[in-house]
């Protein structure tokens, strides 16, 4: 009957407490590539390429949301016309890999192909189009991926989180060759193609010579270390101080701000996770929020390191100053090596033990 009582007194947490800080801060840095991203797609050719990229949890998949509903408002798609089309990039390939083929079928079923599409009515799929569609070659399914953005005048074609294409095999080669394709494709359907992701789709870009000179780019930065940045910063979390309710003890986040940096690099996204996390573990406490909650969920160097990385990687190619908080991040969460072993498993070497002694 305790243990009752006491899984009853967890179920009584105050939830309302908690703030998933849900609401959008038009910063400089997103403000900014908004009217770049915005000014690009509203006068680029049919067959231009747009690129948006950034580090991971700058608001690039918010920034392509609130893009589509300014462009196109609520004429995104009808019974005849569709002008925009965004998809996002999986490996939900055989292997957990990136598989093209698939990516057609699922281009095909976003336009309501009338025969390639695999669903119906929107909601359920139809087993004898899957099959068929399994077996038709990828070729013919891009063939009929462009007649059918021809036929539904499709005017953007969006492909978000397009790191992932990074798992379409082993060659460093693949990804960029499936940008390649996927670009010849949105030529030939005379579509203006925009790319958006994380700081990998650069590398991938980079590989491919056609695509890297006839890209425009839009770059979501993060917040560095000038003291234009950080005083951009500093007002980003004067916002969120108002929306938390943040112990005396504690009083305001610009008190922990070099702290906050540190854990997120200047992404806001990042920050944003981590103070609902902290605002998670003072609803559990049942009390305000503090240093103490804010250090209890702030991610271990470890836990930093994929992401430092990224960042350090894609800043170089920008050809922007190395950072030195992201380098210690890199530097302080080296991988420990272990030696390798010669001894074979669950067996003793003899020479240790004596003759007729060594159980």
């Amino acid at each position: 009957m305790e243990k009752l009582t006491n899984i009853e007194e967890l179920a009584n947490i105050d939830t309302s407490r908690v703030n998933t800080l849900n609401f959008k801060i038009l910063h400089r840095n997103w403000k900014r590539a908004f009217a770049e991203a915005f000014v690009l797609m509203t006068t680029a050719s049919p067959g231009e390429v747009i690129s948006i990229y950034g580090p991971s949890r700058t608001g690039k998949t918010s920034l392509l949301t609130e893009l589509t509903k300014v462009i196109c408002g609520n004429n995104q798609s009808n019974d005849d016309e569709q002008p925009l089309v965004m998809i996002e990039i999986d490996n939900s390939g055989g292997k957990a890999a990136f598989s093209f083929k698939s990516f057609l079928q699922e281009m095909l079923n976003l336009i309501k192909h009338p025969i390639y599409s695999y669903s119906i009515d929107g909601n359920w799929s139809d087993p004898v189009k899957v099959t068929r569609n399994a077996r038709t070659t990828e070729a013919v399914l891009a063939r009929a991926l462009v007649e059918g953005l021809l036929q539904r005048k499709t005017k953007f074609w969006i492909v978000d989180e397009a790191q992932d294409m990074k798992y379409a095999g082993k060659d460093a080669m693949a990804a960029a060759g499936v940008m390649d394709a996927i670009k010849t494709l949105a030529k030939k359907a005379n579509v203006i193609l925009v790319i958006c992701g994380t700081y990998p789709i650069l590398q991938s870009i980079n590989r491919s010579g056609h695509l890297e000179n006839r890209k425009h780019d839009v770059h979501l930065a993060r917040y560095r270390t000038s003291e234009k940045d950080l005083s951009e910063f500093l007002w980003i979390l004067s916002n969120y101080d108002a929306a938390l309710e943040l112990d005396p003890t504690l009083g305001s986040l610009q008190n922990c701000a070099e702290l906050l940096y540190q854990g997120s690099f200047g992404c806001i996204g990042l920050i944003r996770a981590w103070l609902y996390r902290a605002s998670v573990h003072a609803a559990i406490d049942g009390r305000k929020i503090t240093l103490a909650h804010i250090h209890q969920s702030m991610k271990s160097l470890k836990q930093l390191v994929t992401s430092a990385n990224e960042i350090k990687e894609g800043e170089k190619l920008l050809a922007l100053e190395p950072c030195k908080i992201v380098q210690s991040i890199i530097g302080g969460a080296q991988p420990l090596t272990k030696k390798k072993s010669s001894a074979i498993p669950f067996q003793r070497k003899p020479k240790r033990y004596e003759p007729g002694n060594r159980l």
